[in-house]
């Protein structure tokens, strides 16, 4: 069996078991969330009731780039969901290989473990 990385979570004691290849988000997928829930992005382009020619070029370029940072978050994992959550909520975390923590020194700290 391979070994795991853990979110490890002060503020909650808690540390997360997640698949060795998590580490922290990219640049790109970062960028890609904070433009997808900013307000920006909530411009409110109705494209269901609008007709082709009366889209502007603006219209265009927020739905293309929509589109592109959208397909950049393509096949992300729910690890990485809980890294964007934990990030949006301002609650440090680390990531830590499965060797470089001590468990049962954690468990006595009150941690929880949650194993994957």
């Amino acid at each position: 069996m391979g070994w795991s990385n853990f979110i490890i979570i002060p503020s909650l004691n808690i540390a997360i078991g997640v698949s060795r290849d998590l580490h922290d988000l990219a640049d790109y997928e970062e960028k890609a969330f904070d433009y997808l829930t900013s307000e920006e992005f909530d411009d409110g382009i109705d494209i269901e009731n609008r007709k082709l020619k009366d889209l502007t070029v603006r219209d265009l370029t927020t739905l293309f780039t929509a589109y592109d940072n959208t397909n950049s978050l393509k096949g992300l994992d729910y690890n990485k969901l809980l890294l964007v959550w934990l990030k949006s909520r301002g609650i440090s975390y680390e990531i830590k290989p499965e060797y470089d923590i001590d468990k049962e020194k954690l468990e006595k700290e009150g941690y929880k473990i949650i194993w994957r």
